[in-house]
Formats: structure tokens, sequence, C-alpha cells
């Protein structure tokens, strides 16, 4: 068994592979290699038998912010192995595989969804995510031009990313999108469904959703600095929303977003389901202060955030499921 980097000429088989072990299509898949403006195909690490891929963990290089500050992340993706190949330690293998190319790479921190014991004891830390769901009545309004986002705009674009910038750092976990190619390529394929609230010109806020039936799923959310200092932007998420489910055709629906935003703590239904997991990989990389702390309270530092961005709530911690992987 040979465990290495995939070679850049084995795409095709290890697409191959990933479609075989998952439910899901192989353009899924391919989307996320072609997408993402950071691959490595040193970064997918794969378990070889007799030319054979058998096994494999990818991971995504990304930057994540954590108390208002970018650090860098691998995200541990697509741990897959061929069911005649399991039980025998070969993803285990491959994600200690994993850690020592993202040590040489002076990654400051690995995270990855899921909570299987495989990955408790390779070190890595389940922080839970909190949801809130509330029901939204459809309501026109007049404060706002409310329409889908036109990615091929590149003004449009970069007020998104400027909303985004500014709005995510408040919380820890959001990825740091300073890339533009991960708007137009990564966030149209993942997020189509992106309403934008804009007036004279400007976009204020925008919020990706996704429908099942009655209920609406919010993926993302942004509002401007001026929105944001007006109770916490709240009466805005309510009145996008509500302005969406018309333009849905919909009277109305139970929405479903991660609590942090919008004052969601205080919704009449909160839970805790899912948990992104994470390990400390290189505590040097994170803010000096911080050193100390990340190793023996990483979950409450993920929860908390700093004086400047306080918001006093809950937990900070949020992942956009727009970033998923």
């Amino acid at each position: 068994m040979e465990f290495r980097a995939l070679y850049p000429n084995e795409l095709e088989a290890w697409l191959d592979h990933v479609t075989h072990v998952f439910s899901a299509s192989r353009q899924y898949f391919s989307n996320h290699w072609h997408n993402d403006p950071w691959k490595d195909a040193a970064g997918i690490r794969v378990a070889v038998d007799d030319g054979t891929i058998v096994s494999t963990v990818r991971v995504f290089i990304r930057k994540m912010f954590f108390h208002g500050e970018p650090i860098s992340v691998g995200g541990i993706g697509e741990v897959s192995t061929r069911p005649e190949y399991r039980k025998h330690g070969l993803a285990t293998q491959l994600l200690k595989d994993s850690i020592r190319f993202m040590e040489n790479r002076g990654i400051a921190i690995s995270m990855l969804h899921g909570s299987q014991r495989i990955y408790s004891v390779e070190g890595w830390e389940s922080v839970p995510r909190y949801y809130a769901k509330k029901t939204l009545i459809g309501r026109e309004q007049q404060a706002w031009n409310i329409h889908p986002v036109n990615f091929q705009d590149t003004d449009e674009i970069a007020q998104l990313a400027s909303l985004y910038h500014t709005y995510s750092r408040k919380f820890n976990g959001t990825f740091v999108r300073d890339d533009m190619a991960y708007w137009t390529d990564w966030v149209k394929t993942e997020s189509p469904q992106t309403w934008v609230a804009e007036r004279d010109g400007v976009i204020e806020g925008y919020v990706s959703v996704r429908r099942r039936n009655e209920l609406l799923n919010v993926k993302e959310f942004a509002a401007s600095e001026e929105l944001f200092a007006e109770n916490r932007a709240t009466d805005f998420f309510d009145v996008l929303l509500s302005d969406v489910i018309v333009q849905m055709d919909a009277k109305e629906l139970e929405v479903e977003y991660p609590a942090p935003i919008a004052d969601g703590f205080s919704a009449q239904m909160v839970e805790w389901y899912g948990s992104t997991m994470y390990r400390v990989i290189q505590p040097d990389a994170f803010p000096p202060k911080m050193r100390q702390e990340i190793s023996e309270a990483l979950p409450d530092l993920l929860h908390s955030q700093s004086e400047t961005l306080k918001q006093d709530i809950r937990s900070h911690h949020i992942l956009w499921s727009t970033d998923g992987f």
C-alpha cells in the first residue's frame, strides 16, 4: 500500500473513486475541485493499492476569521475508503498524513464536519453550531429593491465581497474570501439563490437561501455596518426574508438560520445540531496573546469574541453552508 499525494494526472481516477464511494454526483466533486481558487493536488492524500486509489482525504486550503483576524485553515473533506478496504486503518493513516502535510505548510488550525470517533482520536475537538427557527410571513416592502444577484456584474460582486468581509469577521469560523474567483465560481455554484437589497445603487445587504418545501434555509447573510448598528440588523433580516418569500410565491415559510445572526438566540426555537471539529496544528500561527489559551480552551474561544466585535450572545461560532465541503 502506497500513501502519498495525488499526482496531477490522476485527477480523473480520483473523481472516479469519490463518486464510487459517496452518493453525491461526480459533478459535485468536480465543482469542488475546479471552482476552488486555492486547490492543490498535494492536499489530496491517497492510499494506492496496485495502481488503484482505494482511500483518500482531501485538505481544502482556506483562511477563516478568528476573533476578527484571518488564520490559515486546512479543511478535511472527502474522507473515503472503498468498502472492501475498510477497517484496515487506511483513513486513520491518511489523517495522520494530512496532519503532517498541514504542519509542513504552516497551517494554524484544521477543521472538518462530522463527529466520528476516528477524528476525536486523532485530536479533533467538537464545537457545536446553533440554529434558530421562526416563521416569517411574506410581505412586500418599499425601502429596498430586492432582486437576485447578477454574478456576471463585477460591481455587484465587489459590493457583496465588501459586505461579506465586514459582517462575517464578527464571527468565528467564517471563511475569508479574498479571491474574486471564489465568488464568481464557488459561491455562484453553491449558492445560486442569492438575493440582494439595493437602495440608490448601493447594496446594503444580501441573503443566500435554499428552499425545501415549506422550509427556507439561510445559507449565509450579511448587512452593512449602518444596518447592523440598528439592533444587529434584526429588522432588516426579517424584511429581506419576507420580501424573498413573496418573490417565491409563498404566503409564509419556516426560516432556519445560524442562531448568531439577526439576534437569533432570542428566537422561540434554538437547536444545537451538527458540529464542526477543530484541531490546532500550529499554535505559533495564532495571534501571540492567544497562543497559550488556544490548546486549552479552543471551544470557548470559538464561541467567544474579541471585545471590539463582541455582541453578548451565546455563541459567535458560524460556518456558512455555502462554504461547506
